[in-house]
């Protein structure tokens, strides 16, 4: 267990690496809530309060004529436990991300406990991104020429699937905004439980189910991993097995930043989704209706 003195002294670490940052990256680099900032500046001053919630920032890093968003999230004691960190692009297919960032965490589990780390991890990317830029390039022009071959008479079949995903906690508002915009750009329905457990489901074509999966789990977890996927083959229209009308975001807060489980089960009841509940958390949900 860290004492008050030991946080104080990350944190002071986290803001002076934050600042030195913001030197290099003023308009580049972009607080996600400058409220936990403020926070953090006040426990620094006066450690006799609850710790404030992780810093998180994002840099948008230039190369080449194209930029390399790398989203960063700080846990309380950073620089003694390791950032959670992830870079993406639009150019970037889906692989070469996941294979980026597969190696960015070797990288950040290379680095020297009790050092800040950002900016070493920034130049990473700037001498390596290339790489996987070029092989996403050779990718997708592969993909376009093989589909220019293709007889356009033939007609795919199409899998409607729902994934249910669970995680250790959903905190990042980088990572919120980023699977609602994954979910709408992809014509995706469902939800994401914000809060500790996290929950996300994602329901659409097994396509777009997929693709947003990777692009989900490329986002650096302390735990993430499908508990349930759904699926019906020959579907003639998707939209007739959707549980969801849209993507929303939604917290069932009680105290210390935990999801009420009763909440969730009336939520996924009101869905139709309460078989769910068993293959997420291994226990049959129950709440009690009240009486019209």
């Amino acid at each position: 267990m860290s004492t008050s003195q030991q946080v104080m002294e990350n944190l002071t670490a986290q803001v002076n690496e934050l600042q030195a940052l913001q030197s290099v990256y003023p308009t580049e680099l972009a607080v996600a809530d400058y409220g936990v900032l403020a926070d953090i500046n006040s426990y620094i001053e006066c450690s006799d309060r609850d710790p404030p919630r992780w810093l998180e920032y994002a840099i948008t890093i230039p190369l080449n004529g194209e930029l390399i968003e790398l989203m960063v999230s700080l846990p309380t004691n950073y620089p003694q436990e390791q950032p959670e960190i992830y870079a993406r692009s639009s150019r970037l297919d889906r692989t070469q991300q996941y294979l980026l960032n597969k190696e960015l965490s070797v990288i950040v589990k290379a680095q020297e406990t009790g050092e800040p780390c950002i900016y070493t991890l920034i130049s990473w990317l700037q001498d390596n991104v290339e790489t996987y830029l070029k092989a996403s390039t050779c990718t997708q022009t592969m993909k376009r020429d093989n589909a220019n071959k293709n007889n356009i008479g033939d007609q795919a079949v199409i899998v409607f699937s729902r994934y249910w995903i669970y995680s250790h906690h959903i905190y990042s508002k980088f990572k919120r905004r980023d699977i609602a915009n994954l979910a709408k750009e992809n014509l995706i329905t469902g939800f994401c439980l914000a809060g500790k457990p996290g929950i996300i489901c994602i329901e659409g074509t097994l396509e777009d189910c997929d693709y947003c999966w990777q692009k989900i789990k490329a986002m650096n977890w302390h735990k993430i991993l499908i508990k349930l996927m759904e699926k019906e083959k020959d579907c003639n229209n998707v939209d007739n097995l959707r549980k969801f009308t849209d993507f929303q975001e939604v917290s069932f807060p009680t105290t210390e930043r935990h999801n009420d489980m009763g909440q969730l089960l009336k939520y996924l009841t009101e869905h139709d989704c309460q078989h769910a509940f068993k293959e997420l958390f291994g226990i049959e949900g129950k709440f009690n209706k009240l009486s019209d």
